[in-house]
């Protein structure tokens, strides 16, 4: 039984409410001075109140999302992201089959503001396995001939589905008509965007496996001025610049915050000067050709000076980041508006 189960939460607020009974109808009994029933007297409070702490405790976690499993709650599981050993015969190249599926964070959102669900992803040529977020919003359902843009937003799934709301926001501004419809894909940044020899091929999979696994579950374009990438901060920022810069036969657009692009530090480029550097965004700007993106940039520091025709740059509000409407509406005036499958 899951943990945020709503029959494992009544069944222990059933159990918390008969022990609390079971206490009041049992004290009376138990009231001399003798050890025994001093004893007894304690057995039953701190057993009622036990019970009904840990219901509480469950009921609240069932709605705020802290642990969405028992595997969460003790330890035993790392994130959501899986490398699996990978093989050294070349990896299959086929569509992968996807089917999305539902969990406790998808219930986070409201009815009638379209749906969330979540898909496993398993990367057959990255060897990299994720639980991914897609927000589908409720036109999708209404024609369902047409291939849909979408955007990819790099964050742990709690921080942007609970804390910051963004599938909720996504389906505000598209019911006013500031955004235009699109699906939402939500992923952690945890395998990295570099294809390091011996390590995660976080590279392959945002740009080859992810990509494949929701086209394969979803209506969605396939051209890359039907798909954006957005990240925050840190590797998530990076990560967004990066897979735009190196992949604009996939994303057509991006954003991302400025003071984010340094590349990772570590053994992830072989030992190799020029491996980095083609993982370094700014020395891609000055070193190799443009390519043909748009790129919002939070806190720019010159990298929108620095672009290039046919790249395309604009400065973003430093605090953008704090409304993400702001950004949604970036990424949505940068799609395509899709086209009938």
């Amino acid at each position: 039984m899951g943990l945020t189960g709503a029959g494992f939460v009544a069944s222990l607020m059933i159990v918390a409410l008969a022990a609390v009974a079971a206490c009041v109808r049992l004290l009376p009994r138990y009231s001399g001075p003798g050890r025994r029933q001093v004893a007894a007297r304690t057995g039953l409070v701190a057993g009622g109140q036990a019970a009904l702490l840990l219901a509480l405790l469950v009921l609240i976690n069932s709605g705020m999302q802290f642990y969405s499993s028992w595997r969460d709650l003790f330890g035993m599981s790392a994130g959501t992201v899986r490398i699996a050993d990978r093989n050294p015969e070349p990896a299959p190249v086929a569509v992968p089959s996807a089917r999305p599926s539902h969990n406790a964070l998808t219930r986070r959102l409201p009815a009638g503001d379209g749906r969330l669900d979540v898909l496993d992803v398993h990367g057959p040529r990255s060897g990299i396995s994720a639980h991914v977020y897609v927000y589908v919003p409720p036109q999708y359902a209404r024609d369902g001939r047409r291939a849909f843009p979408a955007a990819l937003l790099l964050a742990p799934a709690r921080d942007a589905i609970v804390g910051q709301r963004v599938p909720e926001l996504a389906a505000r501004e598209i019911a006013a008509g500031r955004l235009r419809p699109m699906l939402l894909v939500i992923a952690p940044v945890g395998p990295g965007c570099v294809d390091a020899p011996g390590h995660a091929q976080g590279e392959t999979f945002f740009s080859q496996d992810l990509l494949d696994a929701v086209g394969a579950a979803y209506h969605v374009s396939g051209e890359p001025s039907g798909w954006s990438v957005a990240g925050a901060r840190g590797s998530a920022a990076y990560c967004a610049a990066l897979l735009a810069m190196r992949h604009s036969d996939r994303f057509g657009s991006a954003v991302f915050t400025a003071s984010a692009l340094a590349p990772p530090a570590g053994d992830l480029y072989g030992g190799s000067r020029a491996i980095r550097d083609e993982y370094d965004p700014r020395w891609r700007l000055r070193h190799r050709p443009p390519p043909p993106i748009s790129v919002g940039v939070v806190a720019d520091d010159g990298f929108v000076s620095a672009a290039r025709p046919p790249m395309h740059a604009e400065p973003l509000p430093s605090a953008a980041w704090q409304n993400p409407p702001t950004v949604l509406r970036w990424l949505g005036a940068h799609l395509a508006s899709g086209s009938q499958a």
